[in-house]
């Protein structure tokens, strides 16, 4: 029987220093114009009724800060969720904007992609940003039991909390609620960076 309790998770607050995270913020705005409709699977197929937002595989300066603020971290975490202890091959970033609309059904983020060739994805993180005052509303991370299956009710709603990370086993079931932004402005969508780290095999 697959346990009733949401998958475990850990929530780092201020997880990027003041400048690092405004940094990445400007530098998303000024890079709008890059991002495209995300896609899903492997063949990275659009798929408005799966998922809905908008990604840019390119965090310009920022990458080097994020990744080794995830690296530096990630034997800590993986400690505190229990999980069976890796090294880390690639760490894959990706930059995602939630805007009126956006969704992502449940899904599991164990699928074979690295930027190197085959590996595994065995920890998922997912770094909250966004404008102050709040224009958006919804978008809250929901996690199910591990084993869950398409039609599960249990879950934990984890809502975007600024220069937030929260990190998961990359094989719990999650999914992304719909996101609200009555401006529909881009600067005022739900940002976030999603972070995946590969087993290194």
């Amino acid at each position: 029987m697959p346990s009733k309790l949401p998958a475990p998770h850990l929530k780092i607050h201020n997880f990027l220093p003041a400048d690092a995270h405004a940094a990445l913020f400007q530098w998303t705005l000024a890079n709008e114009a890059r991002f495209t409709a995300s896609g899903v699977g492997a063949e990275g197929k659009v798929d408005h009724a799966v998922r809905r937002s908008q990604t840019l595989s390119d965090l310009g300066p920022s990458h080097t800060v994020v990744e080794d603020a995830v690296r530096n971290g990630y034997r800590e975490w993986v400690q505190a969720l229990r999980s069976s202890m890796f090294e880390v091959g690639d760490v894959e970033l990706q930059l995602a904007a939630h805007n009126d609309g956006a969704h992502f059904q449940r899904h599991v983020d164990t699928q074979v992609h690295a930027p190197s060739g085959t590996s595994i994805r065995a920890l998922s993180a997912v770094y909250y940003f966004f404008r102050e005052p709040k224009a958006f509303f919804g978008g809250a991370l929901r996690l199910f039991p591990f084993g869950a299956g398409q039609h599960e009710q249990t879950c934990e709603a984890v809502e975007p909390e600024q220069n937030t990370l929260v990190v998961f086993p990359a094989w719990a079931m999650h999914e992304v609620a719909t996101v609200r932004c009555p401006s529909q402005q881009f600067a005022d969508s739900r940002f976030a960076v999603n972070c995946w780290l590969h087993m290194q095999r």
